[in-house]
């Protein structure tokens, strides 16, 4: 096939006039950092092509570091204003488009800007850009909001943006600029977000994402096709002229590899002067009071036998698993449920029972044991602040009851609160510290930088979801060793998935771009891994059997993480630079 087979008409969204048009004459004197961090880009011979802008970032605000300067620059000067950001995980892509953004802003280039990012994003990008980089937007969860024909700067969702209340007037307009975060969430063809960003007219474009590549090639032509247009041809003409038939190696590298060169960027974490802080890891494991053991037991019993009887069951069963070991009140909750909404007849009788053993447990050992942990916290630390997470709003509240009446201050963090009563929890634990109970609503985007103590109560059974966690603390910006401090009873499912799995694979240690190609391997089977623990869970006939199986998983993972590493291997090989991984969320 001759190149020309794959370079069909490329129907790009080519700007009516150049990045550089409008230039001042006068440029702010620049300090010795950020003269440091110019003196390659000035190598390239044109003076007008300098990120004059940030002379004027404030950097008690931000620190500039020299990967996101050159990304920036490249974007705007080499990629004519449209790329795709695909820095590793917390290497800093938004504080990339914030640098953009301004340099934009200076040029007088972003009358009209859109900003679309996962609903719970949304606020938090509206403050990093103005108190960061100085750029007012209007977010669409203000109340002073009223459309978007209504502002010229704006910050949406991109569920709202696509929602039938909205979509047409944002397609009406001309953007000068679109932002898109979390661009892989868009990968599919098929999808309104998709047909959305595909119709929508702009002149700049700045796509964000860790994980270009989820699961094949596809994901990357998808994502790359919606920011340049015919770049890589048709979805067949890509796969025939790039992927071989069985799709384990792939043709033309040089060409894809020159084709990418032309719209992304990626840093990896090694590649980078970044110094991350030291992450230490403390699992402490309790021995549970007898009526707790009974419970537990209880609880299990009647999960397995459930099961035996009707795999339909899984997700509650799962359910009650989990609750088991967060809090009696969790477990409470569902079981009512099932008796006195679902009207469980069946097995009242087994039901009853395990409220009964919730009713005989006087004092529960993992919410003393918290209580050590926050203590020592607010001796040593600053404002005594800790982030403590749990997957259950009963255990939420039980937490926050118990820790009030041992006088510290408390922060609730949940899905049921607003986007500004968000915003104004996680200032109010910044400035005032003490302790911040937070279901997983807060996992994923959230910076919190500021706190460098995480207490994991109870134990999600995705690794991936342990790592969100600790991401909100672990990242660029902090200046502290980080501390995780694991919650487990001993001798339950929480203590074998810890010690016979997480600690086996090395969670702790690895990067979110590891962990996920591991499990998106796994996964790959159909099977997800909190069903591996359910099935291993109830099918065991004894604890030995439960050990053992647990050993076997942790074998399965352990050869998950071989190919996943012949998987990268390969991808460096193709990409050149570019580490393309899997999913992250």
């Amino acid at each position: 096939m001759d190149d020309e087979d794959l370079v069909s008409v490329e129907v790009t969204h080519e700007p009516p006039e150049d990045l550089l048009k409008r230039l001042g004459d006068e440029q702010p004197t620049p300090s010795a950092h950020w003269a440091s961090l110019t003196a390659t880009r000035l190598q390239h011979g044109k003076a007008s092509k300098e990120l004059r802008s940030l002379t004027t970032v404030d950097e008690e605000e931000v620190k500039l570091l020299e990967h996101q300067v050159d990304a920036a620059y490249r974007a705007l000067f080499d990629m004519n204003g449209k790329a795709l950001l695909a820095d590793e995980v917390g290497l800093g892509k938004t504080i990339e488009v914030g640098m953009i953004l301004k340099e934009m802003h200076f040029r007088d280039t972003d009358d009209s800007v859109l900003i679309l990012t996962p609903a719970q994003l949304a606020k938090q990008w509206q403050g990093e850009m103005l108190e960061k980089f100085g750029l007012e937007f209007m977010c669409n969860y203000d109340d002073e909001f009223e459309g978007f024909d209504a502002h010229d700067h704006i910050i949406a969702s991109i569920d709202t943006a696509k929602s039938d209340r909205h979509r047409a007037t944002v397609l009406a307009r001309d953007w000068d600029v679109l932002v898109l975060d979390e661009a892989h969430y868009v990968k599919n063809e098929d999808t309104d977000r998709y047909d959305l960003i595909e119709r929508i007219s702009y002149d700049y474009a700045f796509f964000l994402t860790a994980t270009p590549i989820q699961n094949d090639l596809t994901d990357l032509y998808n994502i790359v096709t919606l920011l340049r247009p015919g770049l890589f041809g048709s979805r067949e003409v890509f796969h025939r002229y790039f992927i071989n038939s069985d799709q384990e190696t792939l043709v033309n590298r040089n060409e894809l590899q020159e084709r990418l060169q032309q719209v992304m960027i990626r840093n990896r974490r090694e590649e980078t002067d970044i110094d991350f802080t030291e992450r230490h890891v403390d699992t402490r494991t309790f021995e549970p009071s007898q009526a707790e053991r009974e419970l537990y037991e209880a609880v299990s019993e009647y999960v397995t036998g459930a099961y035996s009887r009707d795999q339909g069951q899984k997700l509650v069963l799962m359910l009650l698993q989990k609750e088991v070991v967060s809090s009696p009140a969790a477990l409470r909750k569902t079981i009512e449920k099932r008796l006195y909404e679902q009207g469980e007849l069946t097995h009242k009788d087994e039901l009853e029972t395990i409220l009964d053993k919730i009713d005989a447990i006087e004092t529960v050992t993992k919410q003393e044991r918290l209580l050590d942990i926050v203590e020592e916290a607010r001796e040593q630390v600053e404002m005594g602040r800790v982030i403590v997470f749990t997957q259950f709003r009963a255990t939420q509240d039980q937490l926050l009851e118990r820790l009030a009446q041992e006088g510290y201050a408390t922060h609730a963090f949940h899905g049921g609160h607003s986007s500004q009563e968000k915003e104004e929890i996680v200032t109010e634990f910044q400035e005032h510290g003490g302790v911040l109970v937070s279901t997983d609503a807060m996992n994923e985007g959230r910076n919190l930088q500021f706190c460098n103590i995480m207490v994991n109560y109870d134990l999600p059974w995705n690794p991936m979801k342990v790592e969100q966690r600790i991401g909100r603390i672990h990242r660029i910006g902090q200046k502290r060793a980080v501390y995780v401090f694991n919650m487990a009873l001993e001798d339950t499912i929480e203590e074998y998935v810890l010690d016979r799995l997480y600690h086996k694979i090395d969670l702790f240690q690895q990067s979110v771009g590891e962990l996920s190609s591991i499990l998106t391997r796994l996964e790959d089977s159909g099977t997800s891994f909190e069903d591996e623990i359910f099935e291993r869970l109830v099918s065991a006939g004894s604890e030995v059997d439960l050990e053992n199986d647990f050993d076997a998983m942790a074998v399965d993972l352990q050869e998950q993480r071989e190919l996943a590493q012949k998987v990268e291997e390969f991808n460096s090989g193709v990409f050149q630079g570019f580490d393309l991984g899997a999913d992250d969320e």
